[in-house]
């Protein structure tokens, strides 16, 4: 524990006035918290780096190339289920997105079929991402089997966001 002041520890325990009150309370919390240590900022910087090389450093819904001379300079690596929805932190939970179609996917204006075809809301995609989307009406794959799009996470994607109001 750490030392509240001069105090007698457990009547200052109990005075909001005291530093032991506060201490407490903050040890009290923190006990909540243990053995639910959140996944460190490496591994999702390793995460974005696996998903955007998989990828080839290209849209998998439109075939766009980086912008810039930098790899990742506008690509966005988008969860197909989100984090707080229960998505893995997996690199086939996510795709390498231009920011267009991250914007139109994690607002559910299309999605992934099971067959990894493209499935469009006419009513909400923007014409110019529409014109955009890859050629052949599916999703690219990345290179790397172990990144392929979990089916789960695209069935979850097609059930609680596409075309959600």
């Amino acid at each position: 524990m750490i030392d509240g002041g001069d105090e007698d520890g457990i009547e200052a325990a109990d005075d909001p006035s005291k530093l032991a009150y506060w201490l407490r309370g903050l040890e009290e919390a923190s006990a909540r918290f243990e053995g639910l240590e959140a996944p460190g900022l490496d591994s999702y910087a390793a995460l974005y780096r696996s998903v955007l090389v998989n990828y080839g450093f290209r849209c998998a819904l439109t075939g766009a190339e980086a912008a810039t001379g930098a790899p990742a300079d506008g690509l966005q690596v988008c969860p197909i289920r989100p984090r707080d929805a229960g998505g893995a932190l997996h690199v086939s939970n996510f795709l390498c997105l231009s920011p267009a179609a991250d914007r139109a996917f994690a607002a559910g204006h299309l999605t992934v079929g099971p067959g990894l075809e493209i499935i469009v809301d006419l009513s909400r995609v923007d014409p110019e991402l529409l014109q955009a989307l890859n050629a052949n009406g599916r999703l690219a794959l990345p290179v790397d089997a172990t990144g392929l799009p979990d089916t789960a996470a695209l069935a979850f994607h097609r059930s609680h966001i596409f075309l959600r109001p």
